[in-house]
């Protein structure tokens, strides 16, 4: 084997990585100019190899390598990608690359670190490529490369950044990078193999607590772009004759900003005949844009299979609506619930998430309304599981929090790893009350037993465990529903149970 110019490195998340694993399409667009420019490239997803990570790091180390680069969030990915960088320049003294969310708004603070020697914000793969050309004696300008950030006689040095989105042409994408089988990437371990695609990039959209905004200021022109419908289709059709999957699901921010393009798309897909080979769900949808739909066009929708809308909600109080800028409001939530009661093919997934900087219990309360409501006007709806609001860097709601409410956020890289809501210590902002918090938990549970989960998924989860964990549902939920009716929180062990659960999901499914 020859040595490698290249080695990106997806981390391991946290404990949803033992039944939730997606192709990690953020490397694939990342390595896709290094592969074009003849640069040797390999992917390594770390979730996928189990514990001895270390181990398949040198397999693919032992012949050199150039640079190594990590895609990190924001939360408990911070935790292991340093324990990967630390690994990497201890044994290799070889160079690291941060990317992704958590190095693009925080560059400097992630640069500091000292097993981390450069971070590319924004979009990576030209900025990655140009690095690898810089680092292997190129003629190129390092202070010419935009987004690149990094280390000179003592200083951080950033470099401008992009101002314009990195639009790639699919046949140029790497697939075949990754080992795309069902067996590496499903969800719940159902050998359900669920692709994902683009067919826009970017949000016109400002809600206060998303980092895009921030991310997409820079950008000079539309914060949106779409792919045409005959690019997309034509994407698909590349798709389906190299890979054999399931399921394809839109992975956009958000795919119906123009109404109009996604109905000429469902029109041409059906005509394909993609609609009998594929399930096909929207990753983004947003509330105000469902409302517009008529009958014919969620009727179409029906005949292209669309399964799954994952829909931000977020909350069930208009005053927190407002102050998440999220240009919604509760009454149009309630009527697209109930329209899409009436096509219950359609499954709306609706998110929400509680805890902002401002909110009071009051408000919570009203959440709690209307998630039962919606249960029970659309019995076919899923419920996210409600997290504690996360101050993500560059968010709006992050710095109404540290100016308005003195939250404090962490001052170094690793402090960052804390803030997740899965697998850290549980939050508690100072705006909480003792009941709030109390409330919060009992809110998180509602997304796992009162929608009809217990009845569709379990089969997932295999013949003996998924029989235990909808009768446990099943018995469950009428103390549940007490405890919402009365909004009663004592005596409340149920969510480190479920937590209990979670973290150790994978190995009750290897003996199950």
């Amino acid at each position: 084997m020859s040595k490698l110019d290249i080695l990106l490195i997806y981390p391991q998340l946290g404990s949803w990585d033992n039944f939730v694993r997606d192709i990690p399409l953020s490397l694939i667009y990342t390595a896709t100019h290094s592969v074009k420019a003849g640069f040797n490239v390999k992917i390594i997803d770390l979730r996928t190899t189990g514990k001895n990570w270390q181990e398949v790091i040198d397999r693919e180390m032992n012949n050199g390598c150039s640079l190594v680069g990590i895609s990190v969030m924001t939360g408990n990915p911070i935790m292991t990608s340093l324990k990967i960088s630390k690994y990497i320049k201890e044994k290799y003294d070889t160079l690291v690359v941060w990317g992704g969310p958590h190095p693009t708004i925080l560059p400097e603070q992630t640069l500091e670190n000292p097993y981390i020697d450069y971070v590319i914000r924004d979009w990576g793969s030209k900025a990655l490529s140009q690095l690898t050309e810089f680092i292997n004696g190129g003629s190129i300008n390092r202070e010419k490369i935009l987004g690149l950030g990094y280390k000179e006689d003592g200083h951080l040095r950033l470099n401008p950044a992009q101002s314009c989105f990195e639009l790639l042409d699919f046949k140029d994408l790497p697939y075949h990078l990754v080992d795309i089988s069902k067996e590496k990437y499903n969800r719940m371990r159902n050998g359900e193999l669920i692709f994902p695609i683009y067919t826009s990039i970017g949000c016109p959209y400002k809600c206060n607590f998303c980092m895009s905004p921030s991310v997409y200021q820079k950008i000079k022109g539309k914060k949106w772009i779409a792919y045409t419908v005959e690019y997309i289709i034509e994407h698909i059709e590349y798709l389906s004759q190299k890979y054999s999957f399931d399921r394809l699901q839109i992975y956009d921010d958000d795919s119906f900003v123009d109404l109009d393009r996604i109905y000429n798309f469902l029109v041409e897909y059906i005509r394909k005949g993609f609609n009998k080979k594929y399930i096909l769900d929207f990753r983004g949808a947003r509330i105000n844009e469902l409302d517009k739909m008529d009958d014919d066009y969620l009727r179409l929708m029906v005949e292209a299979r669309v399964n799954m809308m994952f829909i931000g909600m977020e909350s069930g109080s208009q005053r927190v609506l407002k102050m998440m800028n999220k240009g919604i409001s509760t009454n149009q939530i309630v009527r697209v619930n109930k329209k899409l009661a009436n096509y219950p093919e359609l499954k709306p997934h609706y998110n929400f998430f509680c805890g902002i900087p401002g909110e009071q219990m009051e408000d919570l309360i009203l959440t709690k309304e209307m998630v039962i409501r919606l249960v029970n006007d659309n019995p076919y709806c899923y419920l996210g599981r409600a997290g504690h609001w996360k101050p993500i860097p560059g968010s709006v709601l992050t710095d109404i929090a540290v100016k308005n409410y003195g939250l404090q956020l962490p001052s170094n890289l690793a402090d960052w790893a804390a803030i997740d809501t899965r697998d850290a210590d549980p939050m508690e902002h100072p705006w909480y009350t003792p009941k709030m918090k109390k409330f919060i938990d009992l809110l998180k549970i509602v997304g796992i037993v009162l929608d009809r989960k217990a009845e569709d998924l379990t089969g997932n989860l295999g013949p003996i465990l998924g029989k235990v964990f909808y009768l446990l549902g099943m018995l469950y939920r009428p103390i549940l529903r007490l405890r919402l009716k009365y909004n009663f929180t004592g005596f409340f062990i149920e969510n480190e149970i479920v937590d209990l659960f979670i973290r150790n999901i994978g190995k009750l499914l290897k003996h199950n």
